[in-house]
């Protein structure tokens, strides 16, 4: 598995050979698709790392005196939280002052990334990799707790709303904050965060500000693959995030595609994604989920994921990746929350930019737990607290799967154009408005193809009668299936009609469940069991991430 840990005052051979540079020791098992942007410097003041790729290097190295690695030593040294504010890219590292004595760790604005670090008395942690952190935490002979709140957050949300880890101690890094540990203590600061601001615009201005942001969004990602030689791996699927990624990168030269499609054998997703692949003349590949296999992989998709968020999120992402050669891609292009982002996850604007709170964005109501209001006291709004959470810690939690094989992106979760997106006003992102006008205007062709949200009715605004249509026909047959109590497979991911069919995977998740049931007792066992006895395959299968990561870490 790929990653690193970097601790201080602890016994890290147990990992395997690693760098021992004094008061600080690293161990490093890096993807390194993108070396040059990676940055280890071991000087005589200071340590510094970075982990990913960056996207504006010469910004730092503008004088010509000085290279990246050294440039970037130098601002964080200067001033960390105005130097990470002006990197753009995915990233995570740290910087240790060997005079002062002191770690600064962080991660990139949006976290693609992740980060997590841990600090007891004279003895820290930074890594990517929680399997590491609690590796060390065990051959160093330090006792850790079950964390019960990440426990709860899983059985209800199925991600994480907080720092929380299933292993109290260790905290992850949010999106936008560094750390500094120093003198035993742990010391949090938020240096970024997604400005959320509407600005009066024409929607031609809008549209014009969109196409501008975003294509420089894509030409960043793009350019990077180039500038050390690979293909474009590009997600597509039959919905428009991806669709734009692949359909915009296509219209600015980038035509050396590998579009990759996963889901249910004869869905809108595959027929549209080869479709549109076949139109822009690009590779394609897709992998049907029908044999459900990838649901056998609970312990290495926890592994994988942090335990951030459950099991069967990705799907069959992490399959379909170990059936690529992998050497032929820098990162995995993506449409990450683009839905989110250009459009609103509410249509109520005083909602929208009301106080935020708890209890939206569930995968299960079935339990019912209390928890702390601080969790949204740093957030401005509600469409804030869902985008950082819903979004990031749940959507995004994808990456740190797809990390183990290349680096991943999306032009959406680009800084800059989070800024313009939400920017718009609210009526404009109301409902797709403008996301629609912007494709019909700048990429007709792409609206050509079919909506998978919509039934595969056309991405247009005069196509909403026949989608009204379309869905008023899928509602009545979801209801009819509940109440006959038909399966129901009329979806990308259809678990539970899988899951029925399937005697085999049936019975390993029951054999899974009963050999792990007995390592949590009390109420939160209990709870466990309600969920994996009496719920759907979705929330099944939350129930064995929680018992897969005490499994795994305790």
């Amino acid at each position: 598995m790929h990653g690193f840990l970097a601790a201080g005052n602890m016994n890290i051979e147990c990992l395997g050979p690693y760098a021992d540079m004094g008061q600080c020791k690293q161990y490093s098992h890096l993807l390194d698709k993108f070396p040059k942007d990676g940055v280890f410097l071991n000087e005589e003041e200071q340590i510094s790392f970075l982990d990913g790729y960056v996207h504006n290097k010469a910004r730092f190295c503008a004088d010509g005196d000085k290279d990246w690695q050294h440039a970037f030593a130098q601002a964080m040294r200067e001033d960390a939280v105005q130097c990470l504010r002006a990197l753009r890219g995915g990233f995570c590292g740290y910087v240790y002052d060997r005079k002062g004595a002191g770690l600064t760790a962080y991660t990139d604005q949006v976290s693609v990334k992740a980060l997590y670090y841990y600090a007891n008395g004279s003895q820290w942690m930074v890594s990517s990799h929680i399997p590491y952190m609690a590796a060390v935490l065990r051959a160093n002979g330090v006792r850790y707790q079950l964390n019960e709140t990440a426990v709860k957050y899983m059985l209800t949300y199925g991600y994480m709303l907080d720092d929380s880890t299933f292993i109290k101690e260790i905290h992850r890094l949010l999106p936008g904050q560094l750390v500094h540990i120093e003198n035993g203590s742990a010391r949090v600061e938020r240096y970024y965060m997604i400005p959320d601001r509407e600005t009066q615009m024409s929607e031609q201005e809008a549209v014009e500000r969109i196409d501008g942001a975003f294509r420089e969004a894509v030409r960043r990602e793009f350019e990077k693959d180039r500038e050390y030689g690979y293909r474009h791996l590009v997600d597509l699927s039959g919905g428009l995030d991806s669709r734009m990624v692949s359909w915009v990168a296509h219209d600015m030269g980038y035509t050396d595609q590998l579009n990759v499609t996963y889901c249910r054998f004869g869905y809108l997703d595959e027929e549209i994604s080869g479709r549109i692949a076949g139109y822009l003349g690009h590779e394609y590949m897709f992998k049907s989920l029908d044999d459900i296999g990838w649901m056998y992989d609970i312990d290495e998709i926890v592994l994988k994921n942090n335990g951030a968020a459950l099991y069967t999120g990705i799907t069959g992402g992490d399959r379909l990746l170990k059936t690529l050669n992998t050497s032929q891609f820098g990162m995995e292009h993506t449409g990450m929350i683009g839905d989110a982002v250009l459009s609103t996850f509410y249509h109520d604007r005083e909602f929208n930019y009301g106080k935020p709170r708890l209890g939206l964005h569930k995968y299960s109501e079935r339990l019912s737990y209390t928890y702390s209001d601080e969790i949204v006291q740093e957030y401005p709004c509600q469409e804030m607290f869902a985008i950082y959470t819903r979004g990031i810690l749940g959507a995004q939690s994808s990456y740190m799967i797809r990390q183990h094989y290349m680096e991943t992106s999306s032009p959406f979760m680009d800084v800059d154009f989070l800024e313009t997106a939400f920017s718009l006003p609210f009526a404009y992102r109301n409902s797709h408005h403008i996301y629609l006008k912007w494709m019909l205007q700048k990429y007709p062709g792409a609206t050509q193809f079919g909506w998978e949200k919509w039934g595969g009715v056309k991405p247009r605004e005069d196509q909403i009668f026949l989608r009204k249509v379309r869905t008023a026909q899928k509602l009545l047959w979801q209801a009819a299936c509940r109440t006959f109590k038909l399966p129901d497979k009329d979806s990308m991911n259809p678990l539970d009609f899988w899951y029925q069919e399937s005697p085999g995977i049936q019975a390993y998740c029951r054999e899974y469940f009963d050999s792990n049931r007995s390592r949590i007792g009390g109420a939160l066992g209990k709870d466990i069991s309600l969920l994996f006895e009496e719920g759907n395959v979705t929330e099944k299968s939350m129930a064995l991430t929680v018992l897969s990561a005490v499994k795994l870490y305790f």
